[in-house]
């Protein structure tokens, strides 16, 4: 919210006439202060209200104009209501709703709910700016529900072998999630070519056949305990399909692809991340 407290000293204050409309809500009878934001509202609040808006506005207020308390043409007045340009009812309305909590009625139970909430965003933002670990930004955004900063941190832990995992991320971490990511990783193979070639005669059986040869081929080998390959090294890995289930063609149309940039490692660590967020999202 912006305040230009310079053009509200210099601008001569608009007179009251009856053109502006008295807030229904964010009205103090007791309040010395009568603010207007717009060119119909005006508001009658405490000083500490504006204070807590802006410091500057808060100093201005205090410091003696010259002129009697009960001066009608005193700024701030009913006659002459304070102007904060730059500022509009939305964003002012706002403002008055979280210091006083009217929006809130007397639900002590809302008003609480509101209050965590706003906390949580504010720990959250503070969060952002530490230099985390990926294990620890996945375990927060479970324990916080931070859905966005699930994927990131799934694909800068996929990024390297499991085995480069310390006992202090898989601590972390937790058995489900890990397993999670490893399954994921694992179990999601490459789309085979959909279209039959007429070089393959047996190509439903390929498509059948591809998830258990991918499983087989390579995701053991991305699970092995003490020397896993990396999903990049898969390309390395793949003639040996050319010894499996597939057919010949079949087999020289998935290599190309594991061969090509378009091997999916993105979507292969997308879907562990989503395999995490439903996860969390079941917790």
């Amino acid at each position: 919210m912006s305040t230009n407290t310079s053009s509200t000293q210099q601008d001569s204050p608009v007179e009251n006439t009856g053109q502006f409309v008295q807030h229904s809500v964010y009205w103090y009878d007791d309040g010395p202060i009568v603010v207007r934001v717009d060119d119909t509202t005006i508001y009658k609040i405490h000083v500490t209200m504006l204070k807590a808006l802006s410091n500057v506005i808060g100093d201005i207020l205090t410091i003696p104009d010259g002129k009697e308390k009960n001066d009608p043409t005193r700024e701030g007045t009913l006659h002459f209501p304070l102007s904060l340009p730059g500022t509009n009812a939305s964003e002012f309305e706002d403002f008055l709703c979280w210091f006083a909590w009217e929006g809130f009625g007397d639900n002590l139970e809302e008003r609480h709910r509101i209050f965590t909430h706003l906390l949580k965003a504010y720990a959250i933002d503070s969060l952002k700016a530490l230099p985390l670990a990926a294990s620890r930004r996945l375990q927060l955004a479970g324990q916080f529900t931070i859905v966005s900063w699930v994927e990131p941190a799934v694909k800068h832990i996929l990024e390297r072998k499991l085995s480069a995992l310390t006992l202090e991320d898989l601590a972390v971490l937790g058995l489900r999630v890990y397993s999670m990511l490893t399954r994921r990783t694992a179990l999601v193979p490459p789309q085979v070519p959909n279209d039959p070639s007429w070089q393959c005669q047996k190509h439903s059986s390929c498509l059948a056949a591809w998830p258990k040869v991918w499983f087989e081929k390579f995701g053991r080998r991305l699970l092995h305990p003490e020397k896993p390959i990396h999903l990049k090294d898969v390309k390395i890995e793949a003639l040996s399909i050319r010894n499996s289930t597939l057919s010949e063609r079949c087999a020289l149309d998935m290599l190309d692809v594991i061969d090509t940039i378009t091997f999916p490692h993105e979507t292969i660590m997308s879907a562990a991340a989503r395999g995490v967020i439903k996860y969390y999202e079941s917790l």
